[in-house]
């Protein structure tokens, strides 16, 4: 089966692109991306081997282990990078209890740093969670948890709709007094799934998914007039600061070493699923084109770095800790990627407030034009490993996907092996690396922006609000997060 994706991919794609100029290093590494390469088994080991990879858990650190040992057997330089987690959370069981006007046991699971115990309460009906919503049911809210209806989610247009439905209810809720939040899941079919609060570590009150038949049944039964008494026991095995650590390996530049490039994906997952498309398929990407670099010869004359990222899903705090431990050398970090939405077609870059990447990245994509169409979007993205890079001024990007199977399958239970577009991710890779090889060994000297400079495009694109609903808004304002001056 590899072998017939693999011939497809080799036959369609690489046909077109070898009566290209053979001679140059780019295009010898779109060759070698594109014919066969162990990308298909990494992620398959990775995956259904080690599995989900919550950050402290012990599947996570097998997962560092396994990159560290991937980039070592592909020849090139490679490290761990400690760093420390602020808190310990890894959820074991959670189970609910609905009676009243209906007797049964819901499907749930608690978002990130609800406290391990047992809460009880009444459901509140508060519709979709606006502010009127939360006004006109003022008295009942108070101490008791409220059940939020919510849209099916489609695409990545629609999770970040949910991140900000649910950043404001979070907010009113707290405002007036509720015991807790129960949001109706935004996936069918009792799909459930988990991602971080607007308050990060720091979480105020309990919060729960639950799978949207269940959460529609009581809706319909409050709506019908009938009472419902909510109780829910959670265990987690929490813990204070730990270590965990990135995986970093490096190809020496050979005209200019101390120039770098990083590009990047994230190793940690959530544990319902397996981590396929978030991100266990681009961390393979990551070991594949930086084996095929090596075992092509393939000298960049800047540095490139390949990160394994750890602690994405919780805050960013890997990439968070190497911008802080290379802070010195930022000046020289010459582009930074993150590739992070799945397995879809990459059709463009998110540039991230920096217009002049985008007639560059028309350049660099031309060698590999027959395998998507491209348009780059100067938008700033906000929740993956591109933000401390862009908060520290450094030119940085993120690849834009075709949503795929990505939004039905983010977080959930369903993002496993079988989900990733396989086809997709082979010219993925090959667009990365020759987009990032031709960076490399381009005259591209960008400057880094100073803080006054990274403060401009926040205000321009108006991103305020939506760091806050990451909670990196104030570590902003504090300069505890990205450059000083």
């Amino acid at each position: 089966m590899r072998n017939i994706i693999i011939s497809f991919v080799v036959v369609f794609f690489a046909s077109a692109l070898l009566t290209a100029q053979s001679g140059s290093d780019v295009n010898n590494l779109i060759k070698a991306m594109l014919a066969e390469t162990p990308l298909e088994e990494d992620l398959q080991e990775l995956c259904d081997e080690i599995g989900g990879r919550v950050t402290g858990s012990a599947s996570n650190e097998a997962s560092v282990e396994w990159g560290f040992r991937k980039f070592e057997e592909a020849g090139v330089k490679v490290w761990k990078q400690a760093f420390e987690m602020p808190v310990l959370w890894l959820p074991e069981a959670c189970k609910g209890k609905v009676s009243g006007g209906l007797d049964f046991e819901p499907l749930l699971v608690a978002k990130y740093q609800t406290a391990p115990g047992a809460y009880k309460g009444t459901f509140v009906d508060i519709g979709f969670g606006t502010e009127e919503d939360f006004q006109n049911n003022q008295a009942k809210v108070k101490s008791n948890f409220v059940l939020v209806e919510t849209d099916i989610c489609f695409d990545i247009n629609g999770l970040f709709a949910e991140y900000t439905q649910a950043a404001k209810v979070e907010m009113l809720a707290e405002k007036y007094e509720a015991k807790g939040i129960v949001f109706m899941s935004t996936r069918p079919n009792g799909l459930l799934y988990r991602f971080i609060t607007s308050k990060g570590v720091e979480v105020p009150m309990p919060q729960f998914v639950m799978a949207r038949e269940d959460a529609k049944r009581c809706l319909r039964t409050l709506r019908k007039g009938q009472d419902l008494e909510f109780v829910v026991k959670l265990r987690a095995r929490v813990g204070q600061e730990f270590t965990s650590h990135n995986v970093i390996a490096e190809i020496t530049g050979s005209e200019f070493p101390e120039e770098v490039l990083v590009i990047g994906a994230h190793l940690d997952s959530w544990a319902l699923g397996t981590g396929a498309n978030d991100n266990g398929c681009n961390v393979s990407m990551m070991i594949d084109i930086a084996r095929q670099m090596k075992k092509s010869g393939i000298v960049p004359k800047r540095t490139i770095r390949f990160a394994l990222w750890n602690g994405e899903e919780q805050g960013y705090f890997g990439s968070l800790a190497y911008t802080k431990e290379y802070e010195k050398s930022l000046d020289k970090h010459k582009l930074a990627l993150s590739v992070d939405i799945g397995s879809g077609p990459i059709i463009g870059f998110f540039t991230n407030g920096r217009d002049e990447l985008i007639p560059i990245l028309d350049e660099l994509l031309s060698p590999v034009d027959t395998l998507s169409n491209y348009l780059n979007i100067n938008n700033p993205i906000i929740g993956t490993d591109n933000f401390d890079f862009m908060l520290q001024g450094v030119p940085n990007l993120v690849a834009n996907h075709k949503p795929a199977m990505y939004g039905p399958n983010y977080h959930a239970a369903s993002d496993t092996y079988d989900k990733v577009d396989l086809v997709s991710l082979k010219k993925n890779t090959a667009i990365v690396a020759a987009m990032v090889l031709g960076f490399a060994n381009g005259d591209y000297n960008l400057p880094r922006h100073d803080r006054a400079g990274v403060q401009n495009m926040i205000d321009k694109h108006k991103i305020e609000f939506s760091m806050r609903m990451f909670n990196v808004w104030d570590s902003w304002v504090d300069k505890s997060r990205g450059i000083t001056n």
